[in-house]
């Protein structure tokens, strides 16, 4: 399908230069198959952003494949090297014995909990640390490699945060952007992590660094003061001779590539067939991955409060929850999972009926038709997470209801409530108004429906993820060339050679040196120019 809305890569400048990206996953999938080796191209959201951008600039993808199999199979070797020729995918080569550390340890076990600020939930210990600065080092390798002048480097998401430094160390004059996928958590709660001062200097490689909200762009500042002494101003950082660009900057989605999913035959197929399944009846949908951030247990809890307080409404509205498993290797994923699959088992067992189940649970991915089928039929989209970067499902959900005949509740906790006033924002913690919410949601009148969806709707057109990304290459190119100027404009480096041979050969020497910036780098504060 061809990406709509490419044009928007033509506003502005299109001298940003080969674009090279940068991911912990590559956007391609190898299985085994029968006979060999089968891959599969993802249709993610970053993939849709990254996809004409790296066509139009000719740049390459580069990421893990997600194998982290020891096994050096020919065959295999071979299929991931057609990627670079026909996909334009790199990948890289993570030791197996630093993936489970990387991965699933530092990455997921300590980051991202604590990132979405359940400090409780982190489990720290050094050798996951030690894994995840070698797995950075790793990918500062394969992005040295490819790297040609003038390259553009954009690197995604809280597994790379080393990146941009050990980018910046080996190649000085590299153009390199950096964009959160995640929340940025409050100072207080980053501070709780080990290594915090490392991160940041990571970070402070790129030329331009990139949130979802303001709220994530203040948290990264105040933390940079109060934990390395760096003060920044509300667009920028002063770091001796170099300028950092900071930006909020919300991610969107291809709306109109739902609507062309909307208008196929196999959709209408399943419009139609769930339109007959639930006469009568509203329809609630939620669809989430199996994750501690997403709120699901408590959004099951509003939902029984809804039917307990709304016993006229029983077996006239069903939810559809879709929940995707994933991490299944990480104890607290398990535990969810299980306390999920009890909880639609209490409130089906206490209040179904025979011809009406309240909850339809469905723990697989959709289709892209199956998915937008259920988007269009849906009544309202339960969209509670208890923090999220953004949440795209939000605006995956708007961009089905053209005609304005839905209503998003939405947790206010969730990145896009910044953007998506028109939402029914909510608390997903207190049960009471989540439920009064719901009801609210399924007896609002026809117009004010309209009114809502029809805003969030042009809004989700005006800010899609083509905008998104043609804006932040022009950003970091900007970032990138002010740096460069300012570059040019400081002193040249002495002769060293030249000054070398006067020194051995004068009779009578004497040598004065400066302190801050010539013996020692400069430093916010006094006790670390050392």
């Amino acid at each position: 399908m061809k990406n709509k809305g490419s044009d928007n890569l033509d506003e502005g400048r299109t001298d940003v230069g080969r674009l090279v990206v940068v991911s912990n996953r590559l956007p391609m999938t190898l299985t085994k198959v029968r006979r060999g080796w089968k891959s599969e191209k993802s249709t993610g959201g970053l993939a849709t952003a990254m996809d004409p951008l790296l066509e139009r600039t000719g740049g390459v993808w580069i990421g893990w494949s997600g194998d982290s199999s020891a096994k050096r199979d020919p065959e295999r070797l071979a299929e991931i090297d057609r990627w670079r020729e026909e996909e334009n995918c790199i990948a890289v080569d993570l030791p197996p014995e630093v993936v489970k550390g990387y991965y699933e340890g530092f990455s997921n076990a300590t980051l991202w909990f604590l990132f979405h600020s359940f400090p409780e939930l982190v489990n720290f210990n050094t050798s996951d640390w030690r894994d995840y600065v070698r797995a950075n080092e790793v990918f500062r390798d394969a992005v040295v490699k490819e790297l040609k002048p003038g390259d553009l480097v954009w690197i995604h998401d809280y597994q790379l945060m080393l990146l941009p430094q050990m980018i910046r160390e080996a190649v000085p004059d590299a153009r390199i952007g950096f964009f959160l996928h995640i929340p940025f958590p409050s100072s207080d709660v980053f501070r709780v992590l080990p290594r915090r001062e490392e991160i940041l200097k990571g970070l402070l490689g790129a030329d331009y660094i990139s949130f979802h909200t303001h709220r994530y762009l203040q948290n990264f500042r105040s933390s940079l003061l109060r934990i390395n002494g760096i003060r920044s101003s509300m667009d920028g950082i002063s770091l001796g001779s170099r300028q950092i660009r900071l930006e909020a900057q919300p991610i969107g989605i291809a709306p109109l590539e739902f609507r062309d999913i909307l208008a196929q035959p196999k959709t209408q197929e399943i419009i139609t067939e769930y339109r007959q399944k639930y006469k009568g009846e509203k329809v609630l949908v939620g669809v989430d991955r199996i994750d501690i951030t997403k709120g699901l247990p408590e959004r099951l809890n509003a939902f029984r409060r809804f039917l307990e307080q709304n016993r006229r409404m029983q077996g006239k509205v069903t939810l559809i929850q879709v929940a995707v498993p994933s991490r299944g290797n990480i104890r607290q994923y398990k535990e969810l999972q299980q306390q999920v699959d009890e909880l639609v088992g209490q409130i089906n067992g206490r209040f179904g009926t025979p011809a009406w189940s309240p909850i339809v649970y469905m723990r697989r991915n959709l289709t892209q038709e199956e998915l937008a089928a259920l988007y269009a039929v849906a009544d309202a989209a339960l969209v509670t997470p208890l923090r999220d970067g953004q949440n795209l499902v939000a605006k995956e959900y708007v961009a089905c209801k053209p005609d304005g005949d839905g209503v998003l509740i939405l947790s206010e906790f969730a990145g896009a409530a910044a953007e998506m006033g028109e939402a029914i924002q909510i608390n997903p913690y207190d049960e009471d108004r989540t439920a009064k919410a719901i009801a609210r949601a399924l007896s609002m009148p026809v117009e004010e429906k309209r009114d809502r969806m029809n805003a969030l709707y042009k809004r989700i057109l005006r800010n899609d993820v083509f905008t998104w990304g043609a804006r932040f290459l022009r950003n970091t190119a900007d970032a990138a060339d002010a740096r460069s100027r300012a570059t040019v404009d400081r002193p040249q480096r002495l002769p060293r050679a030249e000054i070398t041979a006067a020194y051995a050969a004068a009779s009578k020497r004497l040598i004065l040196l400066d302190y801050d910036g010539t013996l020692v780098p400069y430093a916010q504060r006094a006790k670390d120019a050392i």
